[in-house]
């Protein structure tokens, strides 16, 4: 199980890098869907059946309704920020450092045990340098990687919305590594969260393509201009037969 779990690290990173370099909006959507449920699962010992079912369905609910709102999101997206040769390399540099830095930790807390690690859970597990809690952290350096050019220096709501999404995948792995958590309530608490983070970025991809047409992220001067200069019979154009 354990290589499982590593390879499912490496590809919820993967995700996250398709998340804010796809230029298709639904290919990104779908790359922030692998990063939510992947991170659930990158834990040891497991969650229970509970959790993870409470978290698979707060993610999958993000998920869908993040892809509802992009049926008629203007396609591809301009080019800003990383392209997918670029955001793959942050990922893969950022899971690295995760990786070293939980055998850092690991090694600290092993060292103030003495005869071995008292901590329990996955700080347990991390004293005696699980490669899944490595790799949890590993992710999770990844994702916030990813996820910090977009937030910082948002210019469209959807790479904002799935960057917002992609960091609180981030804080679950980082909890999943470091033991903080792990108990039904609290990933009852992060699903509900998903969910509602999910629910405000579709609520507001769905507003911006309503007003303007597009995912641009304009204060309110430039969406009066942007408003202003659409074809007035842009929203009633029809496909042609």
């Amino acid at each position: 199980m354990t290589p499982v779990l590593v390879l499912l690290a490496a590809l919820v990173a993967a995700g996250g890098a398709l998340a804010v370099s796809a230029r298709e909006p639904r290919l990104a959507a779908l790359g922030t869907l692998v990063a939510l449920v992947g991170s659930a699962y990158v834990e040891d010992p497991l969650p229970g059946p509970l959790s993870l079912a409470a978290r698979l369905v707060g993610t999958v609910l993000a998920g869908y309704l993040t892809w509802i709102a992009l049926r008629r999101a203007p396609s591809p997206l301009p080019v800003r920020g990383f392209r997918v040769p670029g955001a793959l390399a942050i990922a893969v540099a950022a899971f690295a450092a995760g990786w070293l830095t939980a055998l850092t930790i690991g090694s600290t807390l092993g060292l103030g045990s003495g005869d071995g690690p008292s901590a329990g859970g996955a700080a347990a597990s991390l004293a005696a340098g699980s490669p899944v809690s490595c790799a949890a952290l590993g992710a999770a350096f990844a994702l916030a990687a990813l996820a910090a050019g977009p937030v910082l220096l948002a210019r469209d709501v959807l790479r904002l919305g799935l960057a917002l999404l992609l960091l609180i995948s981030a804080a679950d792995l980082a909890g999943n590594a470091l033991g903080v958590g792990g108990d039904a309530p609290a990933d009852l608490a992060i699903a509900v969260l998903t969910a509602l983070v999910g629910a405000a970025v579709a609520a507001v991809i769905t507003g911006s393509l309503r007003a303007t047409g597009d995912l641009d992220l304009r204060t309110g001067t430039d969406r009066e201009t942007a408003v202003r200069h659409r074809p007035a019979d842009e929203a009633h154009r029809r496909p042609a037969n």
